[in-house]
């Protein structure tokens, strides 16, 4: 398991042994894949328009795409407008939040959803995501699966004594060396 920066000190992803791409690559290689969004609509909906189920979800990951690049380019906007506790019932914040990212349309909700570890104000660690088909988390065997690697992910940060942004960034730097 290792951790990669996507842009500067802000926004990492978890790159997993034996990946060929980090998480957040993955997730945005998969969104974008016309083939891949076919598969997953004919496998996974019923009595929908799988024309226009693909196209809402490349507009979808468009406009995540579009909102990490703005941020990333812009020092007055921050992740912690896209990021929200996975729990909306988490009103406060606690050490190594898990969270989860998503954005709105004017008519309807983007259905993708990017999870990541809030180590510090305005900074994250991507560990996954899904195109939400349930509710909850559990409901779903992708989804759950997501729910046990943010947990697993946050397990790694914890027993390698990340608690801030500085203890953070020192693991980074162990363990790029």
């Amino acid at each position: 398991m290792k951790i990669v920066s996507i842009f500067e000190e802000q926004l990492f992803s978890f790159h997993f042994e034996g990946e060929k791409y980090n998480e957040y690559d993955r997730l945005i290689e998969s969104w974008t894949d016309v083939d891949y969004l076919y598969d997953f609509a004919k496998r996974n909906t019923n009595n929908v328009d799988i024309d226009k189920y693909v196209s809402d979800r490349l507009e979808d990951a468009e406009q995540i795409i579009d909102l990490v690049e703005d941020i990333s380019s812009n020092s007055h906007k921050s992740l912690d407008t896209f990021f929200q506790p996975l729990h909306n019932s988490e009103y406060s914040l606690k050490e190594l939040s898990l969270q989860k990212g998503k954005t709105k349309h004017r008519n309807r909700k983007n259905h993708l959803r990017i999870y990541a570890i809030r180590i510090d104000v305005n900074c994250f660690v991507i560990t996954g995501g899904v195109i939400k088909l349930s509710q909850t988390m559990q409901e779903n065997v992708e989804s759950n699966h997501e729910l046990t690697k943010l947990k697993k992910c946050r397990s790694y940060l914890k027993e390698n004594g990340v608690y801030d942004n500085e203890s953070f960034f020192e693991l980074i730097f162990n363990d790029n060396e």
